[in-house]
């Protein structure tokens, strides 16, 4: 991404944050999450792979869970143990690359 990430609260990250993405909470950290719905196994491996390049090309490395009919993405900053630029950044660049699905 080339700069630093910015920590951003719950409340900063909503206002900006695609509605198919949601929030989570946990004592470990708040995430920003991603579940595609597919119909077939090798769609989420098109979705992972096209993930993965972003992920890549961004610098910013979301967390993965691949089943038969789903693509689970969990973003957080793992040096703030939080939200930042960067997850809000990843999946609004995300969103506008898998809007098809």
């Amino acid at each position: 991404m080339g700069n630093s990430p910015v920590p951003l609260s719950v409340e900063q990250i909503r206002k900006e944050l695609p509605t198919t993405w949601e929030i989570t909470t946990s004592d470990e950290a708040s995430k920003i999450v991603r579940v595609y719905k597919l119909s077939q196994y090798l769609d989420g491996i098109k979705v992972i792979t096209a993930i993965a390049n972003l992920a890549n090309d961004m610098d910013h490395h979301p967390e993965i869970l691949l089943s038969y009919s789903s693509v689970r993405v969990e973003l957080y900053t793992h040096s703030f143990k939080g939200l930042s630029s960067f997850d809000l950044q990843f999946a609004i660049s995300a969103e506008k690359l898998l809007s098809n699905l």
